[in-house]
């Protein structure tokens, strides 16, 4: 049952960074800021999604909107009937991917008459655009100092066309120092420790409370990270498999050590602590020291949530191997012989 357990976490690497790398942004110190539409345009709308890995455009002027792409391309319209995307643009081929391809299907032809595919049946158009996200290494002048906010990318723009009108999306990426991850680790430690104090001394109450704890932060982190993302909801179902695994094996856990069954207790609760720290928190680890998260929640109840995850978590697969390895079997008083 344990190996499955452990192959389920391996093959599933995918899903298991569902929180924020398999459905969402990555947490960084890039922060995406939009600053205007020039002219402004009444009724259109655009903010940033996922930490900076979306922008959104809504559409709400009676009219049509057309987003240009990397080559100038008509790359999405986005109407009062819905968003349609060119089929032909090499910017609807690049967004598919978080790191610009170096090489684009010849096939794709931004000069060809667009070929519209609707993708969505309101006016809010959502697309990942290389122009606004920062995806590669630091630039020098991050490197030099990190301890200060500056602006790495100063108007970056994508034109749209309204008509015979044209306009631009304008706005900065800005990096953002993260906060000291130490107060977090700290946590993470304390409740390792405190975790593994209770398996080591049978007290069983403290350890089903301490689980439960994990199970309700790991619930609340992923809470957030789902109501950010923009993905369907097939793709949220499929990224919190391993995360709702992990929840069902923490309360069967608890119940069956409540109830005297030590041996399969443990076994679910190395399986559940397993789950809970490499699927539900390690992917995230990196939003400890980071300033934007994608979640809805305040980063400060992320970053706690997080770190007791991995804390508990890890406690209950240390509890779990040092209780099956101190276990002794019992022996039975061997009878009297004539």
């Amino acid at each position: 049952m344990v190996v499955a357990g452990l192959l389920l976490v391996v093959g599933g690497a995918a899903p298991a960074q569902a929180h924020v790398v398999g459905i969402g942004g990555r947490a960084s110190n890039y922060r995406t800021e939009v600053l205007d539409v020039t002219p402004p345009v009444a009724g259109l709308t655009v903010r940033v999604l996922e930490a900076g890995n979306q922008l959104q455009l809504s559409n709400h002027s009676g009219e049509e909107v057309v987003v240009l792409g990397y080559r100038s391309e008509p790359y999405l319209r986005i109407a009062p009937t819905g968003v349609y995307e060119n089929q032909r643009s090499p910017s609807a081929y690049a967004n598919r991917f978080a790191n610009a391809p170096s090489r684009i299907p010849a096939d794709l032809d931004p000069a060809a008459p667009p070929q519209w595919r609707r993708i969505a049946t309101h006016p809010d158009g959502v697309w990942h655009d290389h122009r606004t996200h920062w995806s590669g290494p630091d630039p020098p002048a991050v490197t030099a100092d990190r301890s200060h906010r500056q602006v790495v990318v100063p108007n970056w723009q994508i034109p749209l066309r309204l008509g015979q009108r044209t306009a631009l999306v304008e706005g900065d990426i800005v990096w953002v120092p993260g906060p000291t991850p130490w107060p977090w680790a700290l946590l993470a430690v304390v409740a390792f420790a405190v975790v593994l104090a209770a398996g080591w001394r049978n007290q069983l109450g403290l350890l089903a409370v301490l689980v439960l704890v994990a199970v309700a932060a790991d619930l609340v982190h992923t809470a957030g990270a789902f109501a950010a993302s923009t993905a369907p909801v097939l793709a949220k179902a499929y990224a919190a498999i391993i995360s709702v695994g992990g929840w069902v094996a923490a309360v069967v856990a608890v119940w069956q050590l409540r109830r005297g069954q030590l041996q399969a207790g443990r076994v679910l609760l190395l399986l559940a602590g397993t789950f809970l720290a490499f699927a539900g928190a390690l992917p995230d680890v990196g939003g400890l020291a980071s300033s934007q998260l994608s979640s809805t929640l305040d980063p400060i109840l992320t970053r706690a949530a997080i770190a007791l995850t991995l804390g508990v978590g890890l406690g209950m697969i240390a509890a779990s191997l040092l209780s099956q390895r101190t276990a002794r079997p019992t022996t039975q008083p061997r009878g009297k012989t004539g």
